[in-house]
């Protein structure tokens, strides 16, 4: 409603009505120097501490100057109402190998406000304290390794560093979500060269050995179908040696069949058996001869196969 002043009524000061959106706090300091956080995060506030509220007489809204820049150099940065969302920040710093060997590193860290009052009565400059402290502990591990290490293991080394300084972010109020390494290089140019010529070699050599593995992916598969192939082919030999077995079975018992009816049914007219199976053998020449007559061959007899002797008879 509109407010409208008395003939005695003087406006000393306007004040507007602070509204905060869900993810915005601010920190109110009284006329006795106690602190108030208001958030306007529905879940956050109290009956006491509404998110759309007027300044109390003699209070005022804390404000807080923070470092900027990659290397936090400029404290220029005012800070009043606060983002509780978890949000980004990069820098980067020099530190140096254990064998002598100078980089300059681009760290990303993901953070979270989570306890404003405590992070005011700790700090007053979050970014400049957060930077300092991250550069201590990466100058510390990378002091420790040798370039070569570093590039191996700079995972590894950016872990050990979450993990150790936990506790001086919890007594700030502040939580890390994941702190890693997204860049790096040397600060002198020729060595910066000779770097890049490793990581080259390094990601030539990686190419190379992946090649080598699809070469003997290939081989190995096509080793593994000749493999198969043989194995079918076995599979197929055993297969048409057993038919050839059957089927010479088959024909020996069908010939024997034949050669014990021939020789039985000529019992009674021919009572040896010595005779009977010359006749056999004699029936089985005809047999042959006819096969090969039938195939147009020429046949070739010596004395011996036709009992030929030849006689010279001399003229009186």
């Amino acid at each position: 409603r509109l407010f409208v002043p008395g003939p005695n009524e003087v406006i000393e000061k306007v004040q507007s009505l602070i509204r905060l959106a869900d993810h915005e706090a601010v920190i109110v300091k009284d006329k006795d120097g106690g602190l108030a956080v208001h958030y306007g995060n529905p879940e956050k506030q109290t009956s006491d501490k509404p998110r759309a509220f007027f300044l109390p007489p003699y209070a005022e809204i804390m404000q807080l100057w923070w470092s900027s820049g990659l290397r936090r150099q400029k404290r220029d940065l005012c800070i009043e109402r606060f983002d509780t969302r978890p949000q980004y920040m990069w820098f980067e710093f020099d530190c140096r190998t254990s064998d002598n060997v100078e980089l300059v590193l681009e760290v990303t860290m993901f953070w979270e406000a989570t306890d404003l009052e405590k992070m005011v009565r700790t700090t007053g400059n979050l970014p400049g304290d957060v930077y300092n402290q991250a550069r201590s502990q990466f100058i510390k591990h990378v002091a420790r390794v040798t370039l070569k290490k570093f590039m191996e293991d700079l995972h590894s080394i950016s872990k050990a560093i979450f993990d150790e300084d936990k506790p001086f972010y919890d007594t700030r109020g502040v939580r890390i979500n994941s702190l890693e390494v997204t860049r790096y290089k040397c600060s002198e140019k020729r060595t910066s060269e000779v770097l890049q010529q490793i990581i080259e070699e390094t990601t030539n050599r990686l190419n190379r050995l992946s090649q080598a593995e699809s070469e003997n992916e290939v081989k190995i598969f096509r080793m593994q179908g000749q493999i198969e192939q043989e194995k079918l082919n076995g599979e197929l030999l055993e297969i048409q040696q057993e038919h050839s077995q059957s089927e010479a079975r088959v024909a020996g018992a069908a010939e024997a069949e034949r050669v014990a009816a021939f020789v039985n049914g000529l019992e009674k007219d021919v009572p040896k058996l010595e005779d009977r199976i010359m006749m056999w053998q004699v029936l089985r020449k005809t047999d042959a001869l006819s096969v090969v007559a039938a195939g147009g061959g020429n046949l070739y007899y010596t004395p011996n196969d036709v009992d030929l002797s030849i006689r010279t008879e001399s003229k009186a």
